[in-house]
C-alpha cells in the first residue's frame, strides 16, 4: 500500500518549499521528495476532506499569510490563490470543509485569522485579537498556536499559549466568530500548544510545550471544558531546554502520543476510555532532532515523525495490540520538516 504524505518546513538551510513524500508500507521505504512549489516557509499545512484543496501558511516578504494549492487531474498541484497581509507568519491552520472556512493561528501578533474559500479564491474576512500574559519570558504577550472544531460546526477551541487559556468560540454561519463561550484557564507556566480529541468525543487532552504536561479534560455537553487530571510527558529532571511539540492518539481511543523537542522523545500514553486518565506506557528516543511533528498511517500500523533539525523522517512500527512502537529506518531526507500531512482516505 502507497500513501502520499505533505511535508511542510522552513526553508532557511536546504529546504525548497513545499514538497510531498510516498511511503510504501509493503516494502517499508519511502519516495524521494517530490517538489511541489519553491515557497518561502510552508510551516504548516491542511487539506480539504476531498484532497481537492491544499492549504500552505506561506512568506513572501514584507508580509506573511495563506496560499492555496488545486489538486489538477495528474496528481500535481496549481497554486490557484494566496492571501498576505500579516507582518509575522502564522504557525498553524485548520480548515472547516462546512463552511468552506480557513482558520490561521498566529503565535507572534495574537491573533486568528479567519478567511473563506469561494471558487479557488481565498478572502480575509476577519480578524480576532487576544490580550494576555503568563509566567514564562515566552508568555510575555497572547500567543494563539491552534484551532479546531473537533468535526462539528458550532464551537471553536482556540489555545493561546501566551495567556495559559483555551478559549472556546461560537461561530456564525459563515464560519466567523460569533462571540466568547468559555474561556478556561491553564495551570500558569503551561503554554497550551495543540489539543487532541478522544474518538468518543468525552475528553479533550492540551499538550503544555513549556511544562511538558499533557492535560486531560472533559468535553461537556455544552461544549465547555473541565480540568480533570495532567501527567508529565517527560521526567522533570529532563533536558532544561526541553518543550512539547505534537500530540496524537489513535482511532481506536486507546492510545495518545506525544512529541518532545530537545528531549527528542516519543511518549506513549494507554487511555482508559471510561474515565479518559492515561497511563504511561512507553518513552522512546525520536531518533532525530527536534521531533516538530509526526503523524499515523492510515492502517495506524507505523508512526513517521518530522524532525526540523537532523532532516530526516523516522519510521516507527506500530503494534496495534500494545501501542508500543518500534525503530524501523531514518533514511528519508525531509530537510527542516515541521509539518507531516497525510491525504485523507476518501
Amino acid at each position: 500500500m502507497k500513501e502520499k504524505y505533505f511535508l511542510g518546513g522552513y526553508t532557511r538551510r536546504v529546504n525548497e518549499g513545499l514538497t510531498s513524500i510516498t511511503f510504501d508500507s509493503q516494502k517499508e521505504t519511502f519516495t524521494e521528495r517530490e517538489l511541489i512549489d519553491t515557497i518561502q516557509n510552508p510551516t504548516y499545512l491542511a487539506l480539504s476532506k476531498d484532497n481537492r484543496y491544499l492549504f500552505t501558511i506561506e512568506k513572501e516578504e514584507p508580509f506573511s499569510g495563506v496560499a492555496v494549492y488545486k489538486k489538477k487531474h495528474n496528481d500535481t498541484w496549481i497554486k490557484k490563490n494566496y492571501f498576505y497581509h500579516t507582518k509575522a507568519a502564522g504557525c498553524h491552520l485548520f480548515y472547516l470543509d462546512s463552511k468552506k472556512v480557513l482558520y490561521l493561528s498566529n503565535y507572534h501578533e495574537g491573533t486568528i485569522e479567519i478567511y473563506h474559500l469561494n471558487d479557488d479564491e481565498i478572502k480575509h474576512i476577519q480578524t480576532v485579537t487576544h490580550d494576555g500574559s503568563s509566567v514564562h519570558p515566552n508568555q510575555t504577550q497572547s500567543r494563539i498556536h491552534f484551532t479546531s472544531t473537533f468535526n462539528q460546526d458550532k464551537f471553536l477551541y482556540v489555545c493561546d499559549l501566551g495567556s495559559d487559556k483555551i478559549y472556546v468560540y461560537s461561530l456564525a454561519e459563515n464560519g466567523s466568530i460569533s462571540h466568547l463561550e468559555q474561556s478556561l484557564n491553564i495551570p500558569a507556566g503551561t503554554g497550551p500548544r495543540h489539543l487532541a480529541i478522544h474518538p468518543n468525543q468525552k475528553f479533550i487532552y492540551i499538550i503544555g510545550e513549556l511544562n511538558n504536561t499533557t492535560i486531560l479534560c472533559h468535553l461537556k455537553q455544552n461544549g465547555h471544558l473541565e480540568i480533570i487530571e495532567s501527567y508529565h510527558n517527560i521526567p522533570t529532571d529532563s533536558h532544561p531546554e526541553a518543550t512539547g511539540a505534537a500530540i496524537r492518539i489513535s482511532k481506536d481511543g486507546n492510545f495518545l502520543y506525544v512529541s518532545t523537542r530537545y528531549q527528542d522523545q516519543i511518549t506513549l500514553f494507554g487511555v482508559d476510555k471510561t474515565s479518559g486518565k492515561l497511563s504511561l506506557l512507553q518513552s522512546i528516543s525520536s531518533y532525530g532532532k527536534v521531533p516538530r511533528d509526526f503523524c499515523l498511517s492510515h492502517d495506524e500500523k507505523y508512526l513517521i515523525v518530522a524532525h526540523q533539525d537532523s532532516d530526516y523522517l523516522t519510521l516507527f512500527k506500530r503494534n496495534s495490540e500494545s501501542g508500543i512502537i518500534s525503530l524501523t529506518d531514518t533514511k528519508a531526507y525531509a530537510p527542516e520538516c515541521v509539518c507531516i500531512l497525510a491525504l485523507n482516505n476518501k
